[in-house]
């Protein structure tokens, strides 16, 4: 094999390699029975749905509250370059910003009003059919530990 042919094919392996989506895309949907609130209560249900747009991935989250009554949609870009952007329909948080560990795994700080409120870690596990969310709310008065577990549909 000459060396343009080997360098060639390295390279198309490399776009496809970059050319593959994030595994992140999808719908999601909560597993109650796997999933852990400290201190609660749990959600009825939550589906968290990630589209690529030509801007990045959006985010949309719905919720029906543990009283069953829905919740208002949240919705945020997911950028991994750790800046700050607008997170709409949140209680918690009016800022989130992304930093991608590798391609299973993302971290994230949510802010309010400038000020760090809660922190996220994500992980895909399972080939690409578990979502696992750490959730740590950071406030004195009421802090949560969550472990959200979701399955791709």
């Amino acid at each position: 094999m000459s060396l343009r042919t080997l360098l060639t094919a390295i390279a198309f392996c490399a776009l496809l390699a970059a050319a593959q989506p994030d595994p992140v895309l999808g719908v999601w949907k909560l597993n109650l029975s796997r999933s852990r609130f400290n201190p609660g209560p749990a959600p009825r249900s939550q589906t968290r749905t990630y589209v690529q747009t030509p801007d990045g991935i959006r985010v949309t989250i719905r919720s029906v509250s543990s009283n069953g009554r829905p919740a208002a949609a949240i919705e945020f870009p997911e950028k991994y370059d750790g800046k700050d952007y607008a997170v709409q329909g949140s209680d918690i948080a009016d800022a989130l910003a992304m930093v991608r560990i590798n391609d299973y795994m993302a971290e994230a700080t949510m802010k309010h009003g400038g000020t760090v409120v809660a922190t996220a870690r994500r992980l895909i596990t399972d080939e690409g059919k578990t979502l696992v969310i750490s959730f740590k709310e950071l406030s004195s008065e009421h802090p949560v530990d969550n472990e959200l577990v979701y399955d791709k549909q």
